[in-house]
């Protein structure tokens, strides 16, 4: 199987990215958030540092994963017990 190798520019730096449930214009729009993002501390907060922007960013963009699939889980489990009841509900409706 051939890789699906995507060659960004972030900050003109080239940065080969391997990520096989995404397509170049995800990864293509992922660079320009994470470069958007590091501009802004730049500006912001005036790290001219590229490597702490890079480690910022990164940190910034995993929290906003975690918070997610935190969020996420919830869902899930406000999911399960609505399914849960309905099922209770069926089952007494069959008993009847």
């Amino acid at each position: 199987m051939a890789k699906n190798t995507v060659t960004v520019e972030i900050k003109k730096i080239p940065v080969e990215v391997e990520i096989p449930e995404l397509g170049y214009v995800e990864i293509a729009d992922l660079a320009t958030q994470v470069e958007a993002e590091m501009k802004r501390l730049q500006e912001e907060d005036g790290v001219i540092d590229t490597l702490r922007q890079a480690l910022t960013v990164a940190l910034l963009f995993a929290a906003k994963a975690y918070i997610k699939q935190l969020a996420d889980g919830g869902k899930q489990k406000e999911d399960t017990v609505r399914i849960d009841h309905l099922i209770s509900q069926l089952k007494g409706t069959l008993e009847n």
